[in-house]
Formats: C-alpha cells, structure tokens, sequence
C-alpha cells in the first residue's frame, strides 16, 4: 500500500465525519431556535433625538487634549 493511497482515504474520512457531524449538528438545534416577533414601540414611546449630535468639546475632550501634549 503505497502512502498517497492512505492519505487520501484520512483526507475522505475527514470530510466526510465533518460533513456529518455538521448536518447531525444542525438537525439537532433546528428545533431548539426560534425566532419570536418583537413589539415596535409606537411614535410616542420613541425616545427623542438629541438636540446635538458630533463632536461635543467638553471638560473631559479639554483635559484630554491637554494630557496629550497637542
């Protein structure tokens, strides 16, 4: 028996007990997973935007630049 012919049956069997754990894998959680709807809050439960949004510069952006020697 030469050494190509058994590493190749290793690299078949490999696949192929991968192939097959994956599927009994899958098989197995398919029922376990469920996905359930959500309520959408309506219009008057959203929270409202900020009045600002982007760069803010604030106290702690101040002693950030100062620490960093800019």
């Amino acid at each position: 028996m030469s050494t190509q012919d058994s590493r190749s049956r290793r690299d078949f069997l490999f696949k192929l007990t991968s192939a097959v754990g994956g599927g009994v894998a899958l098989t197995a959680s398919s029922g376990v997973v469920r996905a359930t709807p959500t309520a959408r809050p309506s219009d008057s439960e959203a929270k409202p935007a900020p009045a600002q949004k982007g760069y803010q510069h604030t106290e702690h952006v101040e002693t950030y630049y100062r620490l960093a020697d800019f």
